[in-house]
Order: structure tokens, then C-alpha cells, then sequence
């Protein structure tokens, strides 16, 4: 094995850390547990020889060191992240690589990384904006993808299988899409803090089907700057069910959706193991949602919430990329 496939295995596994480290510290109310980027009141390591309440010189918000160091941790986590991302870079422009590997998608991912240690910073700065909070969120997961992409681009190559349908792709690349859109309301649902705003209540929200909503700003982009503070969320209730219950209704149409690709798939034997790793995901995924708000949100089972809708993205990645070289082979 190369040394760049090991690097890149290194990386994919430290990318899913960093996810679960921002999962674990936005639902623990810890984005702002450091008010100051990349330091934490302005030392790099929580100075938590203070005790918790204390205010800093220079500082408005009391020191909270629990939340401070979860902070800490997943910022450590994302630069060794980046280090590993920029490290991939080097090799491939090396010709490191066991199979031919452009440059092209080495050098997106490491752009695209400094990209997301930017948003990393606004998140902080622009005191936890939930289009802010939620764009990273999604820049983690596309990270991942990135390194999961090259990852299978230096597999073996795949015995050919030329007679997919071509409409049976049009529904891989739609699921995904759809997929997609699901984990943005996923996002925007969690930085809104409308995870509860239904209540402890599934499938039924507020002791009805159709409850009181309000979608227009249930999608407020909501002004940017430094005197708005969106700890804790600024809607009002209406909006946030409206939030809720469009996450609820997308992940109804991305369950239907994936169903229909497994149906349509399964007539390909040789995709059977994707398949089985999709169908597993999905149902665990959506026992997970079921369960976060029958329960409050428990942390354990939000983490992973998250982690489980990046599982299941990246296995739709694999199946797309099986397809897509099994086609140009």
C-alpha cells in the first residue's frame, strides 16, 4: 500500500472524528464554548485554571472551561485534518499515487478545506449564524466525500457492467441529490435549535397532524454580524415547527426515494452488497430521528444522527462510484 492510500485512510478517519467532534460540540451549546478564534480567550489551550464563571479581561462571555475545551478539541482535530489534506496534496503532485491520481481533486479537497477552517471562524465570530453553523456542517461532509471519492478512485478497477439503465442512474444521481437536501434541513433544523419544537410527539407535532407553521421565516437567512447573537436561536415557535416539520416531510421523500433505488437496483446482483449497507443505514437512520425526539434529543443518539447520515451519503457515493467506472471501463 502506498504511502498516500494510507495517508488517505488516516484522513477519512480523522474527517469522520472532526464530524462527530462538531456534532457533539453543537448539540452540547458549545460553538461559543471559545468567543475568540483560533485561541480561546486568547490562550491555546481553555484556561481553566479560572473557575467557570469567570469573566476574562477583554471579555463578555464567562468562561464555561467543559464547553471551552469541547470547542478546543474539535478545532485540534480539524487542523490535524488539514495538515493530513495538505500532506495528500504533496504526494499526489509527487506522483505518489498507486493509480494515476489529477491533481485536480487533491487540490480542490485542500482549497476546500481552508475554505471550511474559514467558516470554522465565522461560526465563532459571527456568533453561531445558523446558515453559517449549518454550511460548515455540510462543508464536513463534503470533506469526507471528497476523501471517500479518491479513496475509490485508487481501487482496483471494477469488472464491467454495462447495462444499467440509463433511467436507473437519473434515480442514483436524484437519491442523492435528495439526500443531500435532507441532510441541509437536518442542519438547518439543529443550528435553529427546532429539534423539540414539535415536542416529545411522532408522527404527530404539537397534538396534531398539521400544526400552526410559519415557512416563510422558518427559511429566514436572518442579518450577519457580530451584534446578533443566535445562541439558542432567534424564531419564533411557529417558524421552528415549520423547520421541523419540513425536515420530517423531507426525510419521507428521502426514505421513498432510497427505497425506490434499492427496488430498482436490486435486478443488479453484482450492487447486492451496496444495497445491503444502504438498506441498513436508512433504517437505522430513521429510527434515530424517531428517537431523538422521543426522547429529547439524548446526545448519544444525535451524534449519531449525524454520523449515520454521513455513513449513509458516503454509501451512496460508493454505489455512484461503482456505477459511474464500471460505465467508462
Amino acid at each position: 500500500m502506498t504511502m498516500f492510500k494510507k495517508l488517505l485512510k488516516v484522513s477519512i478517519v480523522l474527517a469522520l472524528i472532526v464530524v462527530v467532534l462538531g456534532a457533539y460540540t453543537r448539540l452540547g451549546d458549545a460553538g461559543l464554548g471559545c468567543p475568540d478564534w483560533p485561541t480561546c480567550y486568547g490562550h491555546l489551550t481553555v484556561p481553566d485554571h479560572h473557575t467557570d464563571g469567570t469573566i476574562l479581561e477583554g471579555y463578555e462571555r464567562p468562561l464555561e472551561a467543559a464547553k471551552g475545551w469541547k470547542e478546543m478539541v474539535h478545532r485540534y482535530a480539524a487542523s490535524l485534518l488539514g495538515l493530513a489534506i495538505f500532506a495528500l496534496f504533496f504526494l499526489a503532485a509527487k506522483g505518489k499515487t498507486k493509480r494515476r491520481q489529477s491533481l485536480a481533486l487533491p487540490g480542490f479537497t485542500a482549497f476546500f478545506v481552508m475554505l471550511q477552517g474559514a467558516f470554522g471562524m465565522w461560526t465563532v465570530t459571527l456568533m453561531v449564524h445558523p446558515g453559517i453553523v449549518t454550511t460548515h456542517l455540510i462543508g464536513g461532509f463534503m470533506t469526507t466525500a471528497l476523501l471517500v471519492w479518491m479513496l475509490l478512485n485508487q481501487g482496483n478497477p471494477p469488472i464491467a457492467y454495462r447495462h444499467i439503465l440509463k433511467r436507473h442512474q437519473w434515480v442514483l444521481v436524484a437519491t442523492l441529490f435528495v439526500l443531500v437536501g435532507q441532510i441541509i434541513l437536518g442542519g438547518w433544523t439543529s443550528t435553529n435549535y427546532a429539534a423539540l419544537s414539535c415536542g416529545e410527539e411522532f408522527p404527530t407535532c404539537l397534538g396534531a397532524w398539521w400544526p400552526t407553521m410559519d415557512f416563510i421565516n422558518a427559511l429566514h437567512w436572518g442579518p450577519i454580524g457580530v451584534e446578533h447573537d443566535y445562541e439558542f436561536g432567534v424564531l419564533e415557535n411557529p417558524a421552528r415547527v415549520g423547520i421541523q416539520m419540513m425536515h420530517r416531510i423531507g426525510a419521507l421523500i428521502t426514505t421513498s426515494m432510497i427505497v425506490l433505488l434499492i427496488y430498482l437496483f436490486s435486478k443488479y446482483p453484482h450492487l447486492k452488497s451496496n444495497l445491503v449497507l444502504i438498506g441498513g443505514l436508512l433504517t437505522t437512520q430513521v429510527i434515530l430521528g424517531i428517537l431523538n425526539v422521543l426522547f429529547s434529543i439524548p446526545m448519544a443518539i444525535a451524534v449519531m444522527h449525524n454520523v449515520v447520515a454521513l455513513l449513509l451519503l458516503l454509501s451512496i457515493l460508493a454505489l455512484l462510484h461503482k456505477v459511474t467506472k464500471a460505465l467508462s471501463t
